[in-house]
């Protein structure tokens, strides 16, 4: 008897990769803000109410990432700040430098996991003859290694971008000890922080759960994207340091200090800088919580489907580094040839991939959404090509099985019953439909 109205079950969502919800100190940010209607470049007091709540947010940002706020560029979206960096690099590159070797090209150095954001634009740069590119191998880890770049540096190259944490499969690259290597090229090579090449890091990935500060990281730039921490979509930042010289790509009323044209949205950018506060307030609890459940829902899976497969790494390993012994220094010197990244810092702790034999990854997922539950398999920005998973080719696997796998990525609203009852369902699915 009534049936009709039986509560809908509950939908579990598990693409935090993919988009975050908008939390709630972020939400009444963004509400209270769209009362400010003025433009913040204008003068009169509208104008000046919107600047200062823009400068408020800007200042937010810079603390957090330890920056300065004149270092702190709006944009609008995780991908045109990794354009920027990259192309931004080249076009200012080329106005203002000559290679010392004559006919050579730029040569830029990126891992062969970089989010499409960063190595499309690479690629046309590429493809159009512009640029020498390094495609950094990952190997069965998914981690880059550092001896890889330092071999791979030289007085050519202009920039070298690699991701702190991979968007699919949630492997954490070194990146300090990136950017100490390339601190020590530069010394070697008699240049200072602010010559080539620049070190770019895409952080969208990261900013829950991994330490932001650029002067600990020796970041030249560095991208963070709203969408990803629980704020607004439409908004995201560029880190440049002071002195770094890259030439804008879009122009107009010269907003943004030059570097980006365009109206800035005051509402957006401050609900972005309360997400990001927020979010760096919770990292170490929420780190910690989700990653029990990462690793309980791996044993689960392990238990219950016998021959699945796990993408990227989860125990210790270590990332050879043959730098000469140092005496002294600052802490981040060794005494070692090797350096040791724990277990902790090896993945993202929110961060699943994995292979079920016989179903592919659009109908594993399109069954997994009919029973209310929503993954992903691979970049949102890529999901409608048909082709499978490059990263995952990256990492050894075949053109079938990079086909054949899919992302679940836990978020704050994630409990073990989510995940005994996406076990559940998985399971269920191989069982029904494997072939």
């Amino acid at each position: 008897m009534f049936s009709f109205l039986k509560q809908k079950s509950k939908r579990v969502y598990l693409d935090n990769a993919g988009a975050t919800e908008i939390g709630a100190r972020a939400k009444r940010a963004l509400t209270d803000a769209l009362s400010i209607y003025g433009n913040p470049s204008a003068i009169h007091k509208e104008g000046d109410q919107a600047g200062r709540l823009l400068d408020k947010a800007r200042n937010i940002c810079a603390k957090i990432l330890n920056a300065h706020a004149y270092e702190i560029y709006f944009v609008g979206s995780g991908t045109e700040s990794c354009n920027l960096s990259v192309l931004g690099t080249y076009f200012g590159f080329t106005k203002n430098w000559k290679l010392e070797t004559g006919n050579s090209l730029p040569h830029v150095i990126v891992s062969a996991i970089e989010h499409p954001a960063v190595l499309e634009p690479i690629r046309h740069l590429e493809k159009s003859g512009k640029i020498r590119v390094t495609y950094l191998p990952v190997y069965e880890n998914g981690i880059v290694k550092i001896n890889d770049i330092r071999e791979a540096l030289s007085t050519e190259t202009i920039l070298v971008s690699v991701m702190y944490a991979n968007n699919e499969i949630g492997t954490i690259q070194p990146v300090k000890e990136i950017g100490r290597a390339i601190e020590e090229w530069k010394k070697e090579n008699n240049r200072t922080h602010t010559d080539y090449p620049y070190f770019h890091i895409d952080a969208c990935q990261a900013v829950n759960y991994c330490n932001l500060d650029v002067v600990r990281l020796r970041a030249h730039l560095m991208t963070v994207n709203s969408s990803k921490c629980y704020g607004p979509k439409g908004i995201a930042l560029l880190y440049k340091r002071e002195g770094i010289k890259i030439d804008p790509i879009n122009y107009g009323g010269g907003q943004e200090r030059g570097m980006r044209s365009g109206t800035e949205s005051v509402a957006l950018a401050i609900s972005f800088a309360e997400a990001l506060n927020e979010a760096v307030e919770l990292k170490e609890k929420e780190s910690a919580r989700l990653r029990v459940l990462r690793d309980y829902l791996k044993e689960e899976f392990t238990k219950n489907i016998s021959d699945i497969t796990f993408y990227g790494a989860f125990d210790d390993m270590k990332i050879q580094d043959t730098r000469s012994k140092k005496q002294g220094g600052d802490d981040d010197s060794t005494t070692n040839n090797e350096e040791r990244i724990t277990k902790n810092e090896l993945r993202l702790p929110n961060n699943i991939n994995i292979r079920v034999p016989g179903i592919l990854s659009d109908e594993m997922i399109i069954r997994l959404d009919a029973k209310g539950f929503a993954v992903s398999h691979k970049s949102a920005c890529a999901s409608a090509e048909s082709d499978g998973s490059y990263v995952l080719e990256a990492l050894g696997a075949s053109r079938d099985e990079a086909l054949q796998n899919i992302r679940i990525t836990l978020g704050r609203s994630t409990s073990r019953q989510d995940l005994d009852n996406l076990v559940k369902a998985i399971k269920a699915i191989k069982e029904k439909f494997s072939h």
